[in-house]
């Protein structure tokens, strides 16, 4: 399926950082906690604001400390439920 525009590093970036954001905010956890879950606070804060360009690792462990696979991570906003924003997926598969 070919691409109808050509997104830049910065705004796959915003939006990655955006929704991770939204996928922390639906758990209730605040960038602090973040830190307890194994990732560093200033980065993590640096990563939602689409500020830096994060490894697989770094997305795995994200991934990790919010309950959802890396793929949950990229998944389009339309693809979204209700359901699996709120509640987690049983555990990061990924």
């Amino acid at each position: 399926m070919p691409l109808t525009h050509s997104p830049t590093s910065d705004s796959l970036l915003q939006h990655l950082g955006h929704h991770l954001r939204r996928l922390r905010k639906a758990r209730n956890l605040r960038q602090l906690d973040m830190a307890t879950l194994g990732l560093n606070y200033k980065y993590y804060q640096r990563l939602e604001l689409g500020q830096v360009n994060p490894t697989l690792l770094t997305l795995y462990k994200v991934a990790a400390a919010l309950e959802v696979s890396v793929y949950e991570l990229f998944r389009p906003e339309s693809d979204h439920t209700p359901e699996t924003i709120s509640s987690p997926a049983g555990g990061a598969n990924v």
